[in-house]
């Protein structure tokens, strides 16, 4: 019989700054530690208009005549046109520009290609905001932010729930936030590595992906002893989609998709698509978490 022991998962950024939360598996071994590493340091959490501790809501647009950015879900258009201006403008310094190198330029002219995409400056502005929004802590009196955590647990527990019906039973703590993937009993510390854009990006995965994909990697994220951490791969994914986006890396993705937003939805869901068939192909467990995120396969998705 398998026993239950305690697995920690640990985040490790390059300053060496380590964050760790139990995740409990069913396991024969004894206690392991796994490292899930973000690709970058910790993003420098710019709490204007937000307290410390997520306490206080955030104000609205300074301009109130005008959305600058437009979803299909009215949910996240709210959260796009608050405002983020200091956040923004802090983001900005780190933001790599965006410009054809010299090869780009003596390989159009001499063999005729495509000239290269310049960033224009609405998508620049995305890139800003999305970069932002990943410095932006999750905010405690949101009633949006939680309205989009919600309908993630919703979406998740409906499948890994043996009675789907208590699926829509969310206390805002408590151990049911560890059947979606989360670390432990309060899910907005998961997010301090990358701000509200992962959960953001949670939301629309499992808006978007067929419910029977959804149910296939709802299922193969909880059948022991393969079972892994959904939530968290879900925001390790989007750490390394925030590292391609300040180093202006998704530029031919956001044209061709329309938009940077929609470009990082698509490669997100498409790189937990591909994580999921790598982890049931290698039969893999908690401890490969890691390897699998920084394999060629899911860093490949994200380059093309």
């Amino acid at each position: 019989m398998l026993s239950i022991c305690c697995i920690n998962l640990m985040l490790t950024f390059e300053n060496d700054t380590q964050f760790c939360w139990p995740y409990v598996v069913g396991q024969r071994n004894s206690e392991k530690k796994i490292e899930l590493r973000f690709p970058d340091g910790p993003p420098l959490i710019n709490t204007n208009g937000v307290t410390l501790n997520g306490h206080d809501c955030r104000r609205q647009s300074s301009d109130k005549d005008h959305h600058y950015f437009h979803d299909s879900d009215p949910l996240i258009e709210e959260i796009l046109n608050e405002n983020y201006d200091h956040e923004m403008a802090a983001v900005a310094s780190t933001m790599s520009a965006v410009h054809p190198t010299t090869l780009d330029v003596i390989v159009q002219k001499c063999l005729c290609r495509p000239k290269h995409h310049l960033e224009s400056n609405s998508l620049k502005r995305e890139r800003t905001l999305l970069l932002a929004l990943s410095t932006v802590p999750y905010c405690l009196a949101s009633t949006t932010q939680w309205s989009i955590l919600r309908a993630f647990y919703s979406a998740v527990a409906t499948f890994a729930l043996d009675d789907p019906s208590l699926a829509s039973e969310c206390p805002r703590k408590g151990n049911h936030w560890q059947i979606v993937g989360f670390q432990g009993s309060d899910p907005a510390t998961d997010f301090r590595g990358t701000g509200i854009l992962g959960l953001i990006q949670l939301y629309c995965v499992v808006k978007n992906l067929p419910e029977s994909k959804l149910a296939t990697i709802v299922q193969l994220s909880r059948g022991e002893p393969n079972d892994f951490p959904l939530a968290v791969v879900g925001i390790n994914i989007t750490a390394l989609l925030v590292a391609r986006l300040r180093n202006g890396e998704l530029l031919e993705s956001a044209v061709a998709c329309g938009g940077y937003l929609k470009a990082i939805n698509q490669l997100y869901q498409s790189s937990l698509v591909l994580f999921c068939k790598q982890w049931k192909e290698e039969n893999c467990s908690v401890k490969d978490c890691q390897h699998l995120l920084n394999s060629e396969l899911i860093n490949f998705d994200f380059k093309h």
